[in-house]
């Protein structure tokens, strides 16, 4: 029998490769970073300082032609319209762009800083230690793929559809163009909607790749504090002496009291606080780059939340109100659901920290604590008090917005009642 390119081996392989470099056993972000190289937003380590000079003297150039220009079109179209429907259908896009820059601008301001948190990946303490700590990894690599694939899906699949509507109507994808009108020759509005459609591309990738980084960003930290707990869950366990009688299956104990509740020998009693140390340390480092990350991604993130409540209220009116067509009606449905995709993954992968991170204290109740010794006990209790805290995980930026799935709801709901209200006053 013939096997598919999706089946079960290959889809298990892609979603476990496994290699020194995070780029390199996360699909997801393998694509992120091919395409930030395609906007000359991603240099290498050790180029020199010309090279780096024409690298992003390439990106500016890129980004003009490609970005800037399709969203001063974009903006010069929503000046030109008539009606609600054309302001509506221009407004969506032009909010997309304008937070699509304002990422791009902070990434390329900042990607010394986002190339040291990647590398920083590579350490010693984020490397499996056995097939058990694999599972939460691959569990990250999976959730991450399935949410870029998904993302990608839609969003291309949606400018597609525009770039055939507009082969097949023979008009432009923004209806704008200087010095394009109906006078013009076939294969000049040929070679302006294949431009848009490039550029749009480009756009849609560009806000995937940043978006699905963040992300994956995310779903690695929550795998490594799932790590931690499989390691918390062993310390002082593994050098144990209890006799168990095989035939009853109880824990039988010398009638010696020395023997009943003696405390390790120093050599052991040293090895379960070096394995407290290591998971306090291993904490210590997680919690650091997460905070890192919410503090370097902070402020886009906030503005991509704000701006999608009022993005989702525009799609939402425009689906029930200006669509009479079926393919207006599925344009309008998969612009949605790249928005619902966009939004969720933030809170999704966020929310799941928080949770995490109150199994990471849960967890600390099941350290061998009987056989441990006065300085170890009292290592244990601090960190104990640390792990109650637990992690909030949310973007702060003037304002404060917790990634999570209660805010998804929020963001939800939020935008429906502006759809409520926007309605009643266009009744």
């Amino acid at each position: 029998m013939v096997r598919l390119f999706f089946s079960k081996t290959r889809v298990t392989k892609l979603f476990t490769r496994k290699d020194e470099r995070p780029e390199m056993f996360l699909p997801s972000l393998r694509m992120i970073l091919f395409i930030f190289r395609m906007f000359y937003a991603w240099p290498d380590e050790h180029l020199e300082k010309s090279a780096l000079w024409w690298y992003r003297a390439k990106g500016v150039l890129f980004r003009v032609f490609f970005i800037y220009l399709s969203a001063a079109t974009q903006l010069a179209y929503n000046f030109t319209v008539t009606s609600r429907e054309e302001l509506f259908a221009g407004m969506f896009v032009l909010l997309t762009q304008l937070v699509m820059i304002l990422k791009m601008e902070f990434f390329y301001k900042n990607v010394s800083k986002i190339q040291q948190l990647i590398r920083r990946l590579n350490g010693k303490l984020y490397q499996s230690r056995n097939a058990e700590e694999d599972i939460p990894l691959a569990s990250a690599r999976k959730k991450s793929t399935i949410f870029w694939v998904l993302y990608f899906m839609f969003s291309d699949g949606l400018v597609t559809e525009w770039l055939v509507i507009s082969l097949l109507l023979t008009t432009l994808i923004v209806p704008v163009w200087p010095g394009v009108d109906h006078t013009t020759p076939y294969w000049v509005v040929l070679m302006v909607i294949l431009y848009q459609y490039l550029a749009i591309v480009l756009n849609a990738s560009f806000n995937i790749s940043w978006d699905s980084l963040v992300a994956a960003l995310l779903a690695l930290t929550n795998a490594h504090l799932h790590r931690l707990q499989i390691q918390l869950l062993k310390v002082g366990h593994q050098n144990r002496n209890l006799q168990v009688d095989a035939n009853k299956r109880m824990i039988t104990v010398s009638p010696n009291d020395d023997d009943a509740r003696s405390v390790p020998p120093k050599s052991d009693a040293d090895v379960v606080y070096n394995e407290l140390l290591l998971c306090i340390i291993f904490h210590q480092e997680v919690t650091g780059f997460l905070r890192e990350v919410l503090t370097l991604f902070s402020g886009p993130m906030l503005s991509q939340l704000y701006c999608s409540v009022f993005i989702l209220c525009i799609t939402e009116f425009r689906l029930l109100t200006d669509v009479n067509t079926m393919a207006d009606t599925m344009q309008a449905v998969m612009y949605l659901v790249c928005l619902v995709i966009q939004v969720v993954q933030y809170c999704y992968f966020g929310n799941e920290i928080n949770y995490m991170a109150q199994k990471v204290h849960q967890a600390t109740a099941f350290v061998n604590n009987p056989d441990m010794n006065i300085k170890t006990r009292k290592l244990l209790i601090a960190f104990q008090q640390i792990t109650a805290r637990g992690i909030k995980c949310s973007a702060k930026y003037i304002f404060t917005i917790e990634l999570s799935m209660q805010t998804f709801v929020t963001i939800i709901k939020t935008s429906y009642s502006y759809l409520a209200v926007l309605r009643s006053m266009t009744d």
